[in-house]
């Protein structure tokens, strides 16, 4: 199987998500997966077979890019878009994996091209956003239906926790897996992250 993962975060770095797309690209690479990734340009390369890593293009202004929204995220997600779509152009994928906000990307994927796509879904996004700028709860009626629409249309959504995977129930999605995070107290980056 090809498959398009994208990865809006800096990667590989040790904490939560990029540590999650890593066993990810593990557990692919081993099934014996074809994986091309699309990541931010912070962090160090990770070297699994047939896992080819893409990064956005790096700026200058855009350097330590932390967890949750930010400004540095929006434009780096944008080259992750434009990335896409060249990649989705010219490749034959199977299935598209996006984490957090790519969901959207892959949403435009799916409407551009047929590619479905499955939602690595860690916490509501408009949650998310709620939670630390209170002061667009206005935004919760255009918010709510956006991610909505991108769970409802995913092939299936992979959600951290079962309270995750109840909430997402009102959009109605075509399945939801729920796969519990893993303790990260031993886990170590294994000697094929470089």
């Amino acid at each position: 199987m090809n498959i398009l993962m994208l990865a809006p975060h800096p990667f590989y770095q040790a904490r939560g998500t990029p540590i999650a797309a890593d066993l990810v690209l593990k557990v692919l690479s081993e099934r014996g997966e074809t994986i091309d990734v699309i990541a931010f340009p912070e962090g160090s390369d990770v070297h699994y077979p047939n896992v080819t890593l893409y990064r956005t293009p790096a700026f200058k202004f855009i350097q330590n890019i932390r967890p949750g929204f930010s400004w540095k995220k929006v434009v780096c997600d944008l080259f992750l878009l434009f990335q896409a779509i060249r990649l989705a152009k010219s490749n034959r994928y199977d299935l598209i994996h996006a984490g957090e906000e790519a969901v959207f990307i892959a949403l435009i994927i799916k409407k551009l091209f047929g590619i479905p796509y499955i939602y690595d879904m860690d916490s509501s996004l408009v949650q998310q956003i709620f939670d630390k700028y209170p002061r667009l709860e206005f935004l919760k009626a255009i918010l709510q239906p956006c991610e909505g629409f991108a769970v409802h249309n995913a092939k299936a959504v992979i959600a951290v926790c079962q309270s995750l995977a109840l909430e997402v129930q009102q959009h109605k999605p075509n399945k939801v897996v729920v796969i519990p995070d893993i303790s990260l107290l031993n886990y170590h980056a294994d000697s094929t992250t470089a």
